[in-house]
């Protein structure tokens, strides 16, 4: 038989990772809830790690929490946790364990430079085209209206520019930067193939969501100093999305 069956290759994805700040089953299950409801369609298949941040002695707790975010069309895939009894409840889930030192890898591998260079490094690379794999180069997409609720505008390989506004319910999407220049009020989705360098800048932010990379923030957890007239520029650093005006 020349045909290949089936093939193992290695592979980035972007994970979502659930902290768990409560034992109480009922307080997690409410908490999920008030959080899915700012962006219900964001969640529909998310693949989620659950880590726990204290100590679980309820041995139904993982499983009512797993059964939980199958309602909730989430696919819980594994835990990150050193406690045997929890780990004993996600083996009984079906879960795999991850590591809890777990580093998100880089796309790149960057060598270490003098001051001055790096920081000219990270200006040319803040307004560098997207390249290509074929060696070519693709310019931005270029919005020139309002995206309306429902909508949604992807760019592929490419930046993605919204010269109108992008109203509550309009969904974003770029596999480089996003920069909005009306008001943001959806869904903002910039690094979707996994490009961690890449940025969404706002002239008026006011999202229901932005994520870089797969790690992303609702609007509950976005500071009102951000939010409205002023342009602002969201990055991922550390794992985290970190906001600043500009």
């Amino acid at each position: 038989m020349s045909e290949k069956v089936i093939e193992l290759k290695g592979s980035v994805l972007s994970l979502t990772v659930l902290h768990l700040h409560s034992a109480d089953i009922n307080e997690t299950k409410a908490a999920l809830a008030r959080k899915i409801e700012q962006a219900p369609s964001f969640f529909v298949g998310i693949p989620i790690i659950l880590e726990p941040k204290i100590e679980i002695s309820d041995p139904t707790f993982l499983a009512l929490l797993v059964e939980y975010l199958h309602q909730l069309q989430m696919i819980p895939i594994g835990l990150r946790s050193q406690d045997p009894m929890i780990q004993s409840q996600a083996n009984f889930a079906g879960l795999a364990i991850f590591p809890e030192d777990t580093r998100r890898p880089t796309t790149k591998e960057k060598k270490e430079e003098p001051a001055a260079d790096q920081q000219a490094a990270q200006e040319q690379q803040n307004y560098a085209p997207v390249v290509l794999d074929d060696g070519g180069l693709k310019s931005a997409l270029v919005i020139e209206r309002a995206v309306r609720s429902g909508q949604q505008v992807y760019a592929k390989d490419r930046d993605l520019i919204i010269l109108g506004s992008v109203n509550p319910g309009a969904e974003i999407i770029a596999d480089g930067n996003i920069t909005v220049f009306g008001k943001m009020q959806g869904k903002a989705i910039a690094g979707s193939s996994g490009e961690m360098e890449a940025k969404i800048f706002a002239k008026q932010l006011d999202p229901e969501l932005v994520c870089i990379a797969g790690v992303y923030q609702l609007a509950d957890d976005i500071a009102e100093e951000f939010k409205g007239n002023g342009l602002v520029e969201v990055k991922l650093q550390q794992e985290q999305l970190v906001i600043n005006h500009i």
